[in-house]
């Protein structure tokens, strides 16, 4: 399907080339004309769009021609944003200094040399797009209105997956074979088989929450195994779900010892979902390692193998029939139509002729009915029944003509957005964040500038979800990555999903080479040829690291004046110490992901990525510098430099970055550009830790800083100086000096009312601040080393507060008063209503008066 992103593509373009700042340069270098003509033309092609995609699925030479207009539309894109570039550089009157190299007449950032150059690029593709215009008319495309999309009721993450349709007798049955199969066999395996999209997963699920299943178990473990079966990493996961801990052992012989110690001697329900494994020898490998449970366990398999199940199967296998027609369309009129509302006849009988196309598979009904919601005109319902697509045959890759149509049917942008989650691996773990950076940075989400991109991300992310081509979508708590304080803390949560693999092979088929995740050495050498438009680069971070310099080398060139098209490029391997300056060449590059690397510094040339939006560099301990110039990054939204231990200065002028929406480390500095000031303008959210609070003047220094307005915050660290807090060395160190106005600096960050979790670290003064009792919503705080405070506020009073750390508080005798107490032992008053741990460490002069308090917790 080679014109797939092309209705996504082509407003893109045409946005760039009607671009404000772009028309009033083009008018200063003569190319007015031109980009008013690219414009017309392409918005022209958006008219037979819809008739094109239908008609290439029989018609070869159709396809062709949408191929070759993609083609062209993305070096059209390519060319309008080096123009863009290289307005953003004038508009900034920035003299660039790349690679040292004395500027000449042929330099890209010469005037006349670059309206030259570029005036012959841009011709060149007007001719060429003009030439694909001509042949348009050859096959006497119909001209269609693009659809306008209707609003839908409001949706959200999370969706009920057990609301099964169908499937009650399926799950009945196989209950029962569980609960009274052979209560003499340790472990008896029960394998489920049945095609793709027919629902083994959902009905493994819903056998999994059966209360007569949780009962009757003593451990309920859940595993997805996918295409590779390797008995070590399975082992693992068993050890993982069933004690909700991650493993670490390494070595083989200790982690059967402990497999074996978590399952010995207890009835344990184990799933192995979408098994692909037919090698008898691994199975027999692993089943003796999971043979050591209670009398009555049992294992469900879910595969598509008759001979997997044969393999591993000791009980008859459950061959899953599809959907009767009823329960089909019970469950496409539940998907296409509100909960009660009365169904139209016209729309009733065509929906029913569309489920007999279906043929039971629950994942087709479910994802065209979600479909379908959208639509409320009887000619619209007759375009899903009569498309050719359903003419399609299902292909070597098992993708069914119903998803595709699914597919066909969406909004331009989350086709895009969708087809673009090929780049991650089968049954990988996507976080909703990340998705919405690499979409922004590819520009599939559209902007009305109204709406923040990032929130425009999420409503994407929630239609997708609703529409059935996420699954498994759930919150997910982030730790950090050392012990805190000798404790686990959490950091933040996270929302994460899964794609069907039917799902994901459908955006492999659509996508092909315009995007790349962890490939090996062998496919960067040919990286160039293969993959023209590479647009992504991202780096699962599974076992295999490439090369970040063969890596640019086959993705920059030496001449500047030829960028290339990359634009999120995501690379995580500890053993790369240095970025090369080759870096500053990739111009359209808007994501660049570098956490968990040993470089040292950031060379200056990536402050002349303009288009940059988001820099991760978390996790980067051996990280000293940033580059000078990085004020001039205009377009960045998201700087994440935490845990970057050695990096002891920022840049000046990180005010200036207008568009930052997150910032995750600020270090307070003496110098101008560097003082706590610089944040009064930046509309901050998530997660920010400010440090070296010592270097702050006085309360109106702090107030200037604006913390209250920055109401997207959600975790908030105040240290005082350098030392991390966060570190496990962070209160063994030298003690905390004495700081002036260190009172009134306090009292005047206060933060949002929203805040989540609250951290003072290294305090030098003697008195909290008042606002901490105004933060109702906090959920975490953290107090430490502010060895000068001798009262802490009552937090007791908190309603939400549930984790508490009170660390080297040397001063503190009392948590709350001795009449708290006195109320909390007779029931008058509950402390701490929702707090699950509170962790109290070196407090040396703390007076043991915590009983009726603990008894509570």
């Amino acid at each position: 399907m080679a014109d797939v992103l092309l209705s996504a593509l082509l407003p893109v373009v045409m946005k760039k080339a009607a671009d404000r700042l772009l028309q009033q340069f083009g008018v200063i270098w003569g190319m007015e004309e031109k980009l008013e003509k690219l414009e017309r033309t392409l918005s022209a092609f958006q008219s037979v769009l819809g008739d094109a995609e239908q008609r290439q699925v029989k018609d070869a030479d159709v396809k062709r021609w949408l191929a070759a207009l993609k083609d062209a539309a993305y070096e059209a894109d390519d060319i309008l944003d080096e123009f863009n570039v290289e307005a953003m550089r004038r508009k900034t009157e920035i003299q660039i200094d790349m690679s040292k190299k004395v500027r000449s007449f042929f330099s890209l950032h010469n005037p006349v040399w670059f309206r030259f150059k570029m005036g012959q690029k841009l011709k060149e593709i007007v001719q060429k797009i003009d030439e694909i215009a001509a042949k348009r008319n050859r096959f006497g495309f119909t001209v269609t209105a693009q659809p306008q999309n209707r609003d839908r009721p409001q949706t959200h993450s999370y969706f009920d997956e057990s609301n099964v349709i169908g499937r009650e007798e399926d799950k009945k049955k196989i209950v029962k074979l569980l609960l009274d199969h052979d209560r003499n066999q340790n472990v008896a395996v029960l394998p489920i088989v049945g095609m793709g999209g027919l629902g083994k997963t959902t009905l493994a699920q819903f056998v999994y929450r059966d209360e007569r299943v949780v009962e009757h178990f003593e451990l309920l473990i859940w595993v997805c195994v996918s295409d590779e079966f390797d008995v070590a990493k399975l082992a693992k996961a068993v050890i993982a779900s069933a004690t909700g801990t991650e493993c670490q052992e390494s070595n083989m012989e200790l982690l059967q010892r402990r497999l074996r110690e978590v399952l010995s001697g207890k009835r344990y329900l184990l799933v192995l979902d979408d098994v692909w494994n037919e090698d008898q020898a691994k199975w027999d490998e692993l089943k003796t390692l999971l043979g050591t449970g209670g009398e009555g366990s049992r294992i469900i398999v879910t595969t598509r193998s008759e001979r997997a199940s044969s393999i591993m199967g000791t009980l008859p296998t459950y061959h899953l029939l599809y959907l009767t027609e009823d329960d089909s369309w019970t469950l496409f009129r539940k998907r296409a139509f509100e909960e009660g509302a009365e169904v139209p006849p016209t729309l009733e009988k065509i929906g029913k002729e569309i489920v007999k196309k279906f043929g039971g598979l629950p994942l087709a009904v479910k994802t065209l009915g979600s479909l379908m919601h959208s639509k409320s005109e009887e000619k619209e319902w007759l375009s899903v029944r009569d498309s050719e697509i359903w003419k399609m045959q299902v292909g070597e890759d098992g993708i069914l003509p119903a998803l595709r149509l699914s597919y066909t049917h969406l909004p331009s942008h989350l086709k895009q957005c969708f087809a673009f989650c090929a780049i991650f691996p089968k049954d990988y773990e996507m976080e909703k964040d990340l998705l919405i950076q690499l979409w922004m940075a590819n520009g599939f989400i559209p902007s009305d500038g109204k709406k923040e991109l990032e929130d425009k991300g999420h409503e994407i992310f929630n239609e997708l979800a609703w529409n059935s081509f996420f699954k498994d979508i759930k919150e997910v708590e982030e730790y950090n990555e050392y012990t805190v304080h000798r404790f686990r803390h959490k950091l933040y949560h996270t929302t994460t999903c899964k794609m069907h693999d039917l799902m994901h092979g459908l955006a492999q088929s659509i996508m092909g080479n315009e995007c790349l995740s962890t490939v090996d050495p062998a496919t960067l050498e040919n990286i160039s040829a293969k993959t023209r438009h590479l647009r992504t680069y991202y780096d699962v971070p599974l076992n295999n690291y490439p090369n970040i310099h063969t890596l640019l080398s086959r993705t920059t060139v030496a001449d500047s004046s030829k960028p290339t098209s990359l634009r999120a490029l995501g690379v995580h391997q500890y053993e790369m110490r240095r970025l090369p300056i080759s870096i500053g060449f990739l111009k359209h590059l808007r994501y660049l992901d570098l956490s968990r690397t040993d470089i040292k510094a950031l060379p200056n040339a990536t402050s002349t990525l303009f288009n940059l939006q988001t820099l991760k560099l978390s996790h980067c301990w051996s990280l000293q510098k940033l580059p000078k110039d990085m004020r001039n990054m205009i377009s960045l939204r998201h700087l994440c430099i935490d845990r970057c231990d050695s990096l002891k200065h920022l840049p000046a002028g990180i005010g200036q970055l207008s568009s930052l929406r997150t910032l995750t480390k600020y270090i307070v500095g003496n110098d101008a550009g560097r003082r706590i000031g610089e944040l009064n303008s930046l509309d901050l959210g998530g997660f920010l830790e400010l440090y070296n609070l010592r270097n702050v003047r006085d309360a109106a220094d702090a107030e200037y800083a604006n913390l209250s307005s920055k109401h997207n915050l959600r975790s908030l660290i105040l240290c005082w100086d350098m030392i991390a807090w966060n570190a496990p060395y962070c209160y063994d160190c030298e003690d905390v000096l004495p700081t002036r106005n260190a009172e009134e600096v306090l009292e005047a960050l206060r933060p949002p009312v929203g805040l989540k979790l609250l951290a003072i670290w290294r305090y030098g003064g003697d008195r909290f601040p008042t606002w901490m009792m105004d933060l109702r919503q906090l959920v975490e705080i953290h107090l430490g080393v502010c060895t000068g405070c001798e009262h802490i506020p009552p937090l007791w009073q908190l309603p939400f507060l549930k984790f508490l750390y009170l660390i080297k508080m040397d001063s503190v005798k009392h948590i709350c008063s001795s009449t708290i107490y006195g109320n909390a032992s007779n029931g008058t008053v509950q402390a701490f209503p929702s707090l699950q741990k509170l962790v109290l460490d070196t407090m040396k002069n703390l007076e043991n008066c915590l009983g009726s308090l603990i008894a509570q917790i």
